[in-house]
């Protein structure tokens, strides 16, 4: 009897038959693919960013010279372009992505979950790991950033006392952005994979606006033409063109690095992801940037609760999809918006920090002045105890003068008496 084939006992350990499973055929499609790209370039970042991890200095006085040393280094300087430019790549295909769930109204029962999930996703690949990325160059607009989250926990009370470095003994900022950096965000962005895939799995994919079934929780698996493996070899094959695309460009476009921290530096804009929210800051301070993503993942994280009809014609959806294109035609609008309009000084923003420089000033300005009242009188008991030296000077010259008179009267006695 002949031994199995190598392929056969490779699926007896990695059981990849399994993977053939029945699926709808529109999973073969690029867009129905997104997901699965989002995924292979967070691997791709997370094998770049180990490699960076062994050059990389976080503490704070050394983080920007190490980057200055990887810059000036051919093989790792292209690492961190990779690293860099995969990760706006990342970020518009998970927009996209979105976007397209949204559109197709894949949210709808019972993939609720799924959905919030996506959206935790969203918000963590952002606000966490693209921000924190920000902060680590440890440039003018990575220090800038890290004011911004600063200013942002004081808003946040007591627990955003404890995310800051105020305690006794605490690390520094740096430091903790760069743990939350390698270790907590990437470890929350798996658990959400994690559940996220095993939803999918559990409830296939979701029927489209244009199928018979659109108004059905599923596509029958009976009418389902596609299979699970033809959906990961889509994958694969886009994210080998779209990574691979990028990382030509990461060979002519190095990743950015602003010149180092300095206490008088040019107003900042923060990075393309962040610009909508910009126009608020400028009116509002950095308060308005914690409502203005609050207001916007809120959104999100509501649209299965407005939308509950089961039908996602595009007939049937003509609210939620009207509303959904006036909040992303804002948020589009409001990015073009603050990359059009020029830099400005928060000072509002960081009025807490300007009052206490202002409190600083007052307080050098009184200790000046109290330093020149102690001057001028310890001038003047200099000038009146050199006058008391004098004043005691003077009794003594006065005495020599009598003496001398007396001697005098006594000298011309003996010559009167001489005479």
């Amino acid at each position: 009897m002949s031994e199995p084939s190598l392929l056969k006992r490779l699926d007896t350990w990695i059981p990849l038959s399994r993977l053939t499973y029945r699926i709808p055929a529109h999973g073969r499609s690029l867009f129905c693919s997104l997901g699965g790209i989002v995924f292979f370039g967070f691997l791709l970042m997370i094998a770049t960013g180990i490699i960076l991890l062994q050059f990389y200095n976080p503490l704070p006085d050394q983080a920007y010279q190490s980057l200055e040393t990887i810059q000036k280094i051919g093989f790792l300087s292209y690492i961190r372009a990779l690293h860099y430019w995969i990760s706006q790549g990342v970020l518009i295909a998970l927009i996209v992505h979105l976007s397209r769930v949204f559109i197709v109204g894949a949210y709808k029962t019972p993939r609720q979950v799924t959905w919030w999930l996506g959206v935790a996703l969203f918000a963590t690949m952002l606000m966490g790991s693209y921000f924190s990325g920000t902060v680590l160059k440890w440039d003018e607009e990575g220090a800038d950033a890290l004011a911004h989250y600063q200013q942002s926990l004081r808003f946040l009370g007591p627990l955003g006392a404890m995310m800051t470095d105020s305690l006794p003994g605490s690390s520094s900022m740096n430091l903790r952005i760069f743990a939350s950096h390698i270790t907590v965000f990437p470890i929350l962005i798996i658990v959400l994979l994690i559940g996220h895939f095993l939803l999918i799995r559990t409830f296939n994919l979701s029927p489209t606006p244009w199928d018979k079934w659109s108004n059905q929780p599923q596509i029958p698996k009976e009418e389902m033409k596609g299979r699970f493996n033809e959906h990961a070899r889509t994958i694969v094959i886009f994210s080998l063109i779209y990574y691979g695309f990028l990382a030509v460009v990461a060979l002519f476009a190095r990743a950015p690095l602003g010149p180092a921290p300095s206490a008088s530096h040019d107003p900042l804009k923060p990075p393309w992801p962040f610009l909508w929210m910009y126009g608020f800051e400028n009116v509002w301070g950095v308060v308005a940037v914690l409502f203005a993503s609050g207001a916007l993942f809120g959104f999100l994280a509501l649209v299965p609760l407005i939308d509950r009809k089961q039908d996602r014609s595009f007939a049937a959806r003509k609210k939620i999809l009207t509303l959904g294109g006036i909040v992303a035609f804002s948020v589009v609008a409001l990015t073009f918006h603050g990359w059009m309009t020029p830099a400005q000084e928060h000072t509002h923003g960081h009025g807490e920090a300007a009052h206490e420089d202002d409190g600083h000033a007052h307080e050098e300005e009184e200790e000046h002045s109290h330093d020149e009242e102690e001057a001028e009188h310890t001038h003047d008991e200099a000038e009146e105890h050199s006058h008391d030296e004098e004043e005691a000077d003077h009794p003594h010259d006065e005495k020599e003068e009598d003496s001398h008179a007396e001697k005098k009267s006594d000298h011309s006695d003996d010559e009167w008496d001489g005479f």
